[in-house]
Order: structure tokens, then C-alpha cells, then sequence
């Protein structure tokens, strides 16, 4: 058996193959690295992957167009180190006998503890009192309160494995969970603790929204004036999903009133302009799309498709198998 690792950035190859990774990899199967720092188009991954019965992706790597699985006779496994698919496969990959996997569950254990931990920063405003003790402003014990977390009414858009971790990590803190989604039968929300409710509704009752729908042709822009002027006074938006499935334009115009915070790690435009209305509000803090830079999860993202594509080998149950129905919800660029 012979496997390409199609990760040409050395910093992320670095990152995310360690000794460990890479023995183990090589305890069952032959394996090549194309060149670190080289360009390496789908061109070149069509003259090459014709030798291969397995191919490990990342962020960067080249796309399977329809001429390398033309030539990818012996290909039956792709293994994408690192959340959706779309970006390096087609709806045509599904068409041959070629199984795909993801570390979307890796990489969305990161995100969710992202998220829980801008809900908790937003929720007690710690940027923006951060930022006022270091100008000299002391609290003031008689009139200062947050928005806080226990026992508030939580609202998340969209049911993934990012909304069940976060759901998960919430539970203990005796909130209310609210959750909008067309995937969720009213038995898993029954039997996860939530109330399934409409988009509107969600945003007019809850005091803390989170967006976690992945970015299709369905959600762009599902978010707009409607949905943001129903939010109460003092409401928190958190969103670590894609900037487009709100509406930019909706958003700031909410903002600049001072009614509502947001907490924002996406964008229309990343990188985000440093000349950005966005940046410039004080009710909104904004991040450099970190979602998922945790450490340890990253670092294990390879390994995570390593032990996928063993399972593969010896027939057994795939954790991160991605299905036709399941690629077709994924995020697009």
C-alpha cells in the first residue's frame, strides 16, 4: 500500500506531523511527502496520483478535479487533515468507489471551546473593562453589572459537532438552550436537554445567540435586519461559523445604535481590513478566525486521519467518514 501527503506548507507540515504521526503511518503503509516550499497544482497531483491507494490532505492542498480521478486508478481512500472537504473534493468524488474522511471532529472540539469562551468573555464584558482599567477606570460595585451566562437563555443557529460540544459545556451553568436547525428531529433535542424553535423566535428570546451553521447557498446571508433587530437590549451575538451567513451590512447597522455586543472570529473579507467599520466600535471584539488553534487538537488532526485510514485498511467503522448528504451541508469558500 502506498499513501501521498499532499502538504507542501513546512510550517503546517511541521505542525502537524510529528515523529509519533509519521512512524505510525509508516508501521502499515509506504509513504511520500510532495516538496516542501514547491508549487503543487492539481496538474501535478494528476501526474503522480495514479501510483497511490491513499492521499492525506490539509488546509493548501491541491483540488481533486476530474482529471485526477481520472487517473487515480488505484485511489480509495482521501483523508482530509483538517474540517470540510469541499475544498479539496467534488460532488463527483462521491460517484467512485473512493471513501472520504474528515478530522471535522477534531478540528470542531477546537471551535466549540472557542465559542464557549467567547460567550463567557462577551457575556462578562472583559475586553471592554480590560481595556477601561488600563485607562484608569476602577468598577463600581453599586451600579455595575454583566450580562453573565448561568441561567440565561441561549440561543444556537445550526446543529453540528460544534453546537453539540458547546451545548455540552454549557449544560452545567442551568441555561436554557434554544437551537434553530433543519436537521434536528424533536426526539435528539428532547433527549439532548433543548428546545428546537424558529429562526425569529430564537433571536426575539434569547440573550445570548451563537452562530454555527456551516456556509452553503441556503445559509448566505440567512441572518439579516429582521433577525438582528429582534434581539433584546444588551443581547450577545457570538459568531465562529463564516462571516456571510450574517449579513455585514444588517450587522453594523445594529451595531453602531450601541443596543447590542458582538463577539466575531469570521468575516466577508479575511483577512479583516485593519481600516474595518467593525474594529473600530467599542460594543464589538473581534478575532483573527482562531477557532481552531487549539494546541494539542491541532497538532492532532493527521494523526486523527492516520488511525482513520488504519480503521479503513483493516475494514473496521470510520469516525469521520463524510457521506454525499453530509458533503453537501459542508462550508464552501
Amino acid at each position: 500500500m502506498r499513501t501521498l501527503v499532499t502538504i507542501k506548507n513546512p510550517e503546517l507540515r511541521e505542525l502537524t506531523w510529528p515523529e509519533a504521526t509519521l512512524q505510525k503511518l509508516k508501521g502499515f503503509t509506504e509513504v511520500d511527502f510532495i516538496p516542501l516550499h514547491e508549487k503543487f497544482t492539481s496538474e501535478d497531483l494528476a501526474e503522480r496520483i495514479g501510483e497511490y491507494d491513499a492521499c492525506i490532505t490539509s488546509w493548501g492542498s491541491p483540488v481533486f478535479t476530474p482529471e485526477v480521478l481520472a487517473r487515480a486508478t488505484r485511489l480509495k481512500f482521501i483523508g482530509h487533515g483538517a474540517g470540510s472537504v469541499a475544498v479539496i473534493v467534488k460532488e463527483d468524488v462521491f460517484e467512485t468507489d473512493i471513501t472520504v474522511v474528515s478530522a471535522n471532529k477534531v478540528l470542531a472540539l477546537s471551535t466549540a471551546e472557542c465559542a464557549f469562551s467567547m460567550i463567557f468573555a462577551g457575556a462578562w464584558n472583559l475586553s471592554s473593562l480590560s481595556a477601561g482599567l488600563k485607562q484608569g477606570q476602577w468598577s463600581n460595585n453599586g451600579r455595575d453589572t454583566v450580562l453573565g451566562v448561568t441561567r440565561r437563555i441561549i440561543g444556537l443557529v445550526g446543529y453540528g459537532e460544534i453546537s453539540k460540544h458547546v451545548i455540552r459545556m454549557l449544560k452545567p451553568f442551568n441555561v436554557k438552550i434554544w437551537v434553530h436547525s433543519n436537521y434536528c428531529s424533536q426526539e435528539e433535542a428532547k433527549a439532548q436537554g433543548f428546545q428546537l424553535c424558529e429562526l425569529n423566535a430564537l433571536f426575539e428570546q434569547c440573550d445570548i445567540v451563537s452562530i454555527h451553521n456551516t456556509l452553503t447557498d441556503r445559509t448566505r446571508g440567512m441572518i439579516g435586519t429582521e433577525q438582528l433587530k429582534r434581539l433584546r437590549d444588551g443581547a450577545l451575538l457570538v459568531n465562529t461559523a463564516r462571516g456571510p451567513v450574517v449579513q455585514e451590512h444588517a450587522l453594523l447597522e445594529e451595531l453602531r445604535t450601541g443596543r447590542i455586543n458582538a463577539m466575531l472570529d469570521v468575516y466577508d473579507r479575511e483577512p479583516l481590513s485593519i481600516e474595518h467599520e467593525l474594529l473600530k466600535l467599542s460594543n464589538v471584539v473581534c478575532l483573527p478566525h482562531i477557532g481552531g488553534f487549539h494546541g494539542l487538537l491541532k497538532r492532532e488532526l493527521c494523526d486523527f486521519i492516520v488511525d482513520e485510514l488504519k480503521r479503513f485498511t483493516e475494514e473496521q467503522p470510520l469516525l469521520g467518514h463524510v457521506t454525499l448528504d453530509h458533503y453537501r451541508r459542508l462550508t464552501r469558500k
